[in-house]
């Protein structure tokens, strides 16, 4: 389940970056949930040459986020400005505009 979603993650982010054919495979499978037979019956190629095209544009993914790390820079921003609403809420207002001067000072 959890590469579900972390695939699902990078597609939102990544999927531009894929040519038609592997968004196409990625959004069938994990978004429509059709399986490999059904991919390939309605695009006219074999099971294996779809199973093919999934793993290599899944990996695609996996590439781009090594390469860039937006989801990771992501997800260390929602837990900074978290940390932050943290901070406010218990009326430390000092040290959340230290945390805040600290990340925007890292954008």
């Amino acid at each position: 389940m959890e590469k579900i979603v972390k695939v699902a993650q990078l597609f939102d982010i990544y999927g531009s970056l894929l040519n038609k054919k592997q968004r196409d495979v990625i959004n069938f499978y994990y978004n429509e949930d059709l399986s490999l037979q059904e991919i390939a019956d309605n695009t006219g190629r074999s099971k294996q040459a779809i199973s093919d095209m999934l793993q290599r544009s899944v990996d695609k993914l996996f590439e781009f986020e090594d390469e860039l790390s937006l989801q990771k820079n992501r997800e260390d921003l929602k837990a900074s400005l978290m940390s932050i609403r943290g901070l406010m809420d218990d009326s430390n207002y000092d040290l959340a505009r230290e945390m805040m001067t600290e990340l925007i000072g890292r954008i």
